[in-house]
């Protein structure tokens, strides 16, 4: 048989990859080219047996009758929660911000390891940034401070010409991490810190920065040698960056606030990692929809955001949500288990391309064409920059956002009449 060969662009990170090869056998995916092992997994889910287009109660039924039956569900609900939307496309993401309005919703990117802390320090703080290109370009320090990129986004490294191979004499990564690391092999320095102490030594090293003299005794806990060697490093270096991986609000504010006192001594970055192909872009569409970068709710008829209290995990937790609308997310696997057990004795409507735990549990559940797999969107690389989801696939089946633009038209339609 004859193989054809088209570009696509892999989602399975933040990362965003747009140099990938998926090779077609008889219109079907072979294999693809160029990807790592998240990449490889992504793809490989993606394209699997799908199941039916539409099911309630677990029956597969017309389309039709399933938004039919989602709208009674959401357009019933006292406080209905949107959540997921870190692995679809921007437009699905906006699709759900509207329907969110539509029905006094509460939508936060929920998704694994993202709480909206990062998003909400950053409005509080500010974030200064970079793109990839700019970080492997002029980064000459690069600290992974909890975060193993090697594992959660294999091709970060490379792409940045961090990896021990291809990195230059003169720069420099080191490893802020509870124990060595895949990432911590790669570096040139690896200090060990437990996570419970992240945040006195990220004040710490606020006060190193700023060269406030410290009490060494209250400091006893800390590798307080280690952290005064980092802290000289960074404010010596021309061009630094601070990759990070998920944390609560107070430690996400406190090594912001950090990257903002090295600004005014030198050029230093902040980039937060993804594990979610489009978590980005979930923040992104929901700030320039809203103002808000996640848990924000319409309940009032306009959008006010509290993280914590308007947090997915939150809201479950406390039992305060009455219906849920899914939206690219396997939540019943990731969700804390309060948040899961209630969210089973709750009425859900699932929109995913896969067969996951929480579809196979839901209500309504919607298997939709994948972006970046059989249809084409947009998508954010955890650096902001907007990638095209190719679509090297065909596929019959409907998108997301087009599942999500029908749910909302029989709600517009129903208060119509």
């Amino acid at each position: 048989m004859v193989t054809t060969e088209r570009a696509a662009t892999c989602a399975g990170c933040g990362c965003g990859c747009d140099d990938i090869e998926v090779a077609l056998v008889a219109g079907a995916f072979e294999r693809a080219a160029g990807t790592c092992a998240v990449g490889d997994a992504w793809f490989a889910e993606l394209t699997a047996d799908a199941p039916p287009v539409a099911r309630v109660d677990g029956r597969e039924v017309d389309f039709a009758d399933a938004v039919e039956a989602s709208a009674a569900i959401l357009g019933e609900a006292r406080l209905p929660l949107v959540c997921g939307l870190g692995q679809t496309d921007c437009e699905s993401q906006r699709a759900a911000v509207a329907l969110a309005e539509a029905i006094g919703a509460v939508i936060d990117p929920a998704g694994p390891l993202e709480d909206g802390a990062v998003g909400a320090a950053s409005e509080a703080i500010g974030l200064s940034t970079a793109t990839f290109g700019e970080l492997r370009d002029r980064a000459e320090l690069v600290v992974a401070w909890h975060a193993d990129p090697v594992a959660s986004n294999p091709r970060l490294l490379p792409r940045l010409r961090l990896d021990r191979g291809e990195r230059a004499a003169e720069r420099v990564l080191v490893v802020v991490d509870t124990q060595r690391t895949a990432t911590a092999a790669e570096a040139d320095e690896f200090i060990e810190l437990p996570r419970e102490l992240d945040f006195e030594a990220l004040w710490t090293m606020r006060a190193l920065v700023r060269e406030v003299p410290l009490d060494r005794d209250l400091a006893a806990r800390l590798p307080l040698d280690a952290l005064e060697q980092l802290a000289g490093s960074l404010r010596a270096c021309t061009y630094g960056a601070v990759l990070h991986g998920p944390a609560g609000y107070g430690n996400a504010l406190a090594r912001l606030a950090l990257v903002r006192d090295l600004a005014r001594i030198t050029h230093v970055v902040a980039l937060p990692l993804r594990p979610d192909g489009n978590a980005r872009g979930a923040e992104d569409v929901l700030a320039w929809q809203t103002g808000y970068p996640a848990a924000v709710s319409f309940a009032r008829g306009h959008p006010r955001a509290r993280p914590g209290e308007f947090s997915a995990s939150g809201l479950l937790e406390r039992g305060e949500t009455d219906a849920a609308l899914i939206v690219g997310f396997d939540a019943l696997r990731h969700l804390p288990p309060p948040a899961a057990d209630h969210l089973r004795r709750i009425p859900t409507i699932v929109v995913d391309p896969r067969a996951t735990e929480t579809a196979a549990a839901a209500r309504v559940a919607f298997a939709t064409a994948a972006a970046g797999v059989q249809r084409e969107g947009t998508g954010h690389r955890m650096d902001g920059v907007p990638v095209t989801l190719r679509a090297p696939l065909a596929s019959e089946r409907v998108g997301d956002r087009d599942v999500l633009a029908a749910i909302e038209a029989r709600l517009s339609a129903e208060e119509g009449t």
